[in-house]
Parts: structure tokens; C-alpha cells; sequence
């Protein structure tokens, strides 16, 4: 089992870091901490090749709500918030 180890960063990643984590409001290093268990804790779900449960009980009321309502979000609407994490942070220009 491993100790720990460094991973080092590039001028433009280390700088990228920081400006995510000046923007969020917390030291880079925490930042970089969090942002890695979260990618970890997404990779163990997909390797999972079971629909978890959770995700089934959503589905199943989302769908009993459209059903009941006709109200739903456009594919635009959706996707707005993964386009701008994607985006990154938006320059103070």
C-alpha cells in the first residue's frame, strides 16, 4: 500500500489550480484534494456496472413528475451548468 506521493504541475495547471481555488474560496492545496476524491468517488461508480439504486429512485419520480405535469428543460437547459464548469472561471476584464 502506498505512503503517499508528490504529483507536480505544470506552470499553466498550477496556475489554473489556483484561480479555481481562489474562486471557490479555499487554499489550492484542499482544492486539489477535493477535486481528486471527487474524481475517484466518479471512476468507482463507473466501474460499477450495476444502476445504483438511488439513481433509479430519481429517474422513477422525475419521470412521475413529467407525466403528471408535462413540464420539462430543454437538452440546452441541462447541459447549461456542465458547460460552464467545463468553462472554467470567467475572466474580471
Amino acid at each position: 500500500m502506498a505512503d503517499g506521493f508528490d504529483i507536480h504541475l505544470n506552470e499553466e495547471q498550477a496556475q489554473r489550480l489556483k484561480a479555481a481555488a481562489e474562486a471557490a474560496g479555499v487554499d489550492p492545496a484542499a482544492y486539489a484534494l477535493d477535486v481528486l476524491e471527487q474524481a475517484l468517488e466518479i471512476s468507482a461508480v463507473r466501474g460499477v456496472r450495476e444502476y445504483p439504486a438511488k439513481w433509479a429512485a430519481e429517474d422513477e419520480a422525475r419521470w412521475a413528475e413529467y407525466e403528471r405535469t408535462g413540464e420539462f428543460i430543454t437538452l440546452e437547459e441541462f447541459l447549461q451548468p456542465f458547460e460552464a464548469l467545463f468553462a472554467g472561471p470567467k475572466s474580471k476584464a
